[in-house]
This record gives structure tokens, C-alpha cells and sequence, in this order.
């Protein structure tokens, strides 16, 4: 049998962030803060807003897409409730940072986008929580809609294995999706999937192809991923049953390739099955 975990570790270190471009998001994210700080301390009505990071940042699941970019997300939390509507206060958001950067930004349905172009996204969405509520709410172009992102961070805290191979094994199957040709599921989906039905091993390629076979195995009848905190939505809402169709397609030809990589005794094949699936960042 072939070994490719050590081809494994290396493939995880060539899609994660680099300490450079850790601090140049970090100090991204307090220049925007205190934009985003200065312009409501100057609007009647609001209190200066707590920022949460949350999404894959916080969970260390954060992968570097196939064009060299990536997304992060910011939580930008009001500690009482606006007297004005979500699209209001969604709108007073994207005024803020608007100019922030060469790019701009984008008001889109469930946060603010502020462009780095060629870098990095930094989503913006927007809730508030006030003393009486036990989750946040948050603002969508409609309506203000209860949703805890801190609740599925603290889950995923909870799933953790201690030497950190679930959390390589969800960036695996993140940048499989990404370099994909037809649409595939989000981020959070794959890291709830991956999360439930984690399969440890002493080999990378070992745990990524037997965490797959349980996933499919798990939406066999139903593809679907729920959210298991707050508000129990599914993740995969927005795919169309064709593309969850394609999704399936491709979940098999990644783990008929992958079976076959790990049976064989020619480290070459391996390594093209492999790199069929997973790019050429994996070396």
C-alpha cells in the first residue's frame, strides 16, 4: 500500500496561510474596526459595535482558494437592539467601509463584503444582542433573523480531535471543492460533515478517504447538511438538485480514486490519483 501522508502534510501546509499573510489580515482587521468604530460613534441612534471573528478563522479551518485568495469573517454586534430595520442598519455598514479599500465593498443579502483585491474578502455581517435574547439576530436585506455563529464555533470546539487531523482533513476536502469545476457546497457544510463523521487514523490519506466514504454514506438518501446550532438551517439550501447530483458525482470519483491510491503499491499512481483529485498544490 501507498503512503501518502507525509504528502498529506505538505499538501495542508501549501493551502493555509502563511505567517505573512496572517499578519496582513490581522492588520486588515484592525484598520477596518476602527472604521467601522469611528463612523457609528458619529451616527445618532447606535452604540459602538464588539466585532467576533468567526467562520473558518476561528476554527483554523481556513484554506487559500486556487486564485490565492480567501474570505474571513467578521461579526460586527450591536449590544442593543436598533430601533431601525436590518436593511437600514446593513446600509449604514456598507457606508462605512464603502471606500475603505481601492475595491470597495458589496451590501450582499446577509453581510457587508469589503474587497482586497487579488488578497482577501472580509465579510461583514451584522447582529444585534441584547441582554434578553439568548442568540443574536441578524441582519439580512429583509429582516433581522436569529442566527448564533459563536454557538457553531464553540460545537466545532467540542468536535476537535488533539492532534488537529479533523481540522487538516476538513481543509482537504475545502480545497477539493474549491478547484471543482461545477458548484459545490460551502466551507461550513463540509466542516459539519466532516465533523460527524470524522474517521481518525495514523495516515492523512487514510482519515480523509474513510471521513469520505462515511459523508457519502450519511447523504445517501438525503443531501442535505444541517446546521447543528442556531437556527438549524441547511447548508446546502442554495444548491439546486442537479448540483447536488454533480456534488454526489464527485464525492465518488474522489473516493474511488482515493481507494485505489491508498491499494496501490506504486507510490507514482498514488500520487497522480491523488493529484487528480486534490490539484497541483499537492506535492
Amino acid at each position: 500500500m501507498a503512503n501518502g501522508h507525509v504528502n498529506f502534510i505538505n499538501f495542508e501546509k501549501s493551502i493555509s496561510l502563511t505567517v505573512a499573510k496572517k499578519q496582513k489580515l490581522i492588520s486588515s482587521r484592525v484598520a477596518l474596526q476602527k472604521k467601522i468604530v469611528d463612523y457609528f460613534r458619529g451616527v445618532p441612534g447606535f452604540t459602538v459595535p464588539k466585532f467576533y471573528i468567526q467562520g473558518s478563522y476561528k476554527m483554523e479551518t481556513m484554506v487559500v482558494g486556487k486564485d490565492g485568495t480567501y474570505d474571513v469573517d467578521l461579526g460586527v454586534y450591536f449590544l442593543q437592539k436598533p430601533l431601525l430595520t436590518s436593511s437600514t442598519v446593513k446600509r449604514h455598514l456598507y457606508n462605512a467601509v464603502a471606500n475603505h479599500t481601492y475595491r470597495g465593498a458589496e451590501n450582499r443579502d446577509k453581510c457587508v463584503r469589503v474587497i482586497y483585491a487579488g488578497d482577501f474578502d472580509i465579510d461583514l455581517p451584522v447582529y444585534y444582542k441584547t441582554m434578553y435574547n439568548m442568540h443574536p439576530f441578524l441582519a439580512t436585506k429583509l429582516t433581522w433573523t436569529e442566527s448564533d455563529p459563536k454557538e457553531l464555533c464553540d460545537w466545532f470546539k467540542r468536535k476537535r480531535d488533539r492532534n488537529g487531523q479533523l481540522i487538516r482533513v476538513i481543509k482537504y476536502f475545502k480545497y477539493w471543492a474549491n478547484i471543482r469545476d461545477k458548484k459545490m457546497p460551502n466551507g461550513i457544510a463540509f466542516t459539519v460533515w466532516a465533523a460527524n463523521n470524522f474517521v481518525a487514523n495514523s495516515r492523512d490519506d487514510v482519515a480523509f478517504y474513510e471521513t469520505a466514504k462515511a459523508i457519502r454514506n450519511s447523504i445517501y438518501w438525503s443531501t442535505t447538511c444541517r446546521n447543528p446550532t442556531t437556527p438549524n438551517d441547511d447548508f446546502l439550501d442554495k444548491l439546486s438538485s442537479i448540483q447536488k447530483s454533480n456534488f454526489k458525482l464527485s464525492l465518488d470519483s474522489l473516493i474511488n480514486d482515493a481507494a485505489q491510491a491508498i491499494e496501490t503499491r506504486d507510490g507514482t499512481i498514488a500520487y497522480r490519483l491523488w493529484r487528480r483529485q486534490l490539484g497541483l498544490k499537492f506535492l
